[in-house]
C-alpha cells in the first residue's frame, strides 16, 4: 500500500532545483520526487519497470518447447565459415 511522507524545511536551492527538474520533464513536482528518490536509492523508474514488465511478458510467453526449436533454427548462424575468414 502507497504511504504519504512529507519532508520539513527544504532549503530554496533544493526547492527550485526540483521545480526545475519538473519543469524541464514537463511532471508534477510530486512525480519528479518519486522519480530522483527511486533513482537514488537504486531502484528503477517507472519507464524502466514498464520496459522490465514488456520484456518479462515477452519472454514469459514461448514455450520452452518452442524456445528450444527456435534457437535450434538459429544454430547456422552461429558457424563459422573458415573460407569467409581468410
Amino acid at each position: 500500500m502507497p504511504a504519504a511522507i512529507t519532508i520539513h524545511n527544504i532549503d530554496d536551492e533544493v526547492y527550485a532545483a526540483l521545480r526545475d527538474r519538473a519543469a524541464e520533464a514537463k511532471q508534477s513536482l510530486n512525480r519528479t520526487i518519486k522519480e530522483l528518490m527511486r533513482v537514488g536509492l537504486g531502484l528503477p523508474t517507472a519507464e524502466e519497470r514498464e520496459r522490465i514488465e514488456a520484456l518479462s511478458r515477452l519472454c514469459g510467453s514461448i514455450s520452452k518447447k518452442d524456445g528450444e526449436e527456435w534457437l535450434k533454427t538459429l544454430e547456422p548462424f552461429e558457424q563459422i565459415e573458415p573460407e569467409m575468414w581468410k
